[in-house]
């Protein structure tokens, strides 16, 4: 006993000592890990599992921001601190944009947000269809109204995407023409809009050509049992 007693004082070095104070604390930090570990997974687990019994409806707390993050909009999670996924499907685009929230971003929630409940997209990223009018980014929507002859041409630079394009009202299209259009030119321009979904998406699956963020998702007419397949 004196022999290990006096072979463990020797080891106290300097160099032994900090060492060992590393390693407590590499402990310590490995300890508080596995906890955040086990939180996320957790998060995870009640998220997948609340999204594949009732989309948004039980969706809260630290899962429906996880959420937010899957469909790529984190930085709502300020601005929808007191909203859940069962208060989320009862608004629609206004009630959205009136927590401080922009008319493109609100449009891309709603849309993400009605495609999440109703499970009619990616099962991980909760995206419309590729190449579908709704998946248009402000690029290839700036395009389209780019090919459109005047007045609305001018609209190009609104910075609409196609979420925000199928979602547009007579006021916030003339709103956006600065003076250049008439409410008349407004709902020829929709018009425009409605044709455009039917030449793309009209083969395809019937609430493509039916979304708009006007409805709140709760109340908008759901998609046919035949579009219910996950892609």
């Amino acid at each position: 006993m004196a022999s290990e007693k006096k072979a463990l004082e020797e080891l106290q070095t300097p160099e032994y000592i900090v060492q060992s104070r590393d390693l407590t604390k590499l402990v310590e930090r490995h300890n508080a890990l596995l906890g955040i570990i086990n939180v996320c997974t957790q998060t995870l687990d009640s998220l997948t599992d609340c999204l594949s019994v009732s989309g948004l409806h039980d969706l809260g707390g630290n899962a429906f921001k996880e959420w937010l993050c899957d469909i790529g909009m984190s930085k709502l999670q300020t601005a929808l601190k007191d909203i859940n996924g069962s208060s989320l499907i009862k608004l629609n685009l206004n009630e959205i944009m009136e927590h401080d929230i922009s008319f493109n971003d609100a449009t891309a929630l709603h849309l993400y947000g009605f495609i999440t409940h109703n499970k009619v997209g990616s099962k991980t990223i909760f995206s419309p269809p590729h190449e579908s009018v709704l998946s248009w980014d402000q690029a290839q929507t700036a395009k389209w109204i780019e090919s459109l002859p005047a007045p609305y041409s001018s609209l190009a630079s609104a910075g609409w995407h196609g979420a925000a394009l199928c979602s547009l009202s007579p006021h916030s299209i003339v709103k956006a023409g600065k003076g250049a259009l008439t409410h008349s030119d407004a709902n020829k321009f929709i018009d425009d809009i409605k044709r455009k979904r039917t030449e793309v998406d009209g083969g395809k699956d019937s609430w493509l050509t039916a979304w708009n963020g006007s409805n709140s998702i709760e109340s908008h007419p759901e998609p046919s049992v035949s579009t219910l397949s996950l892609a």
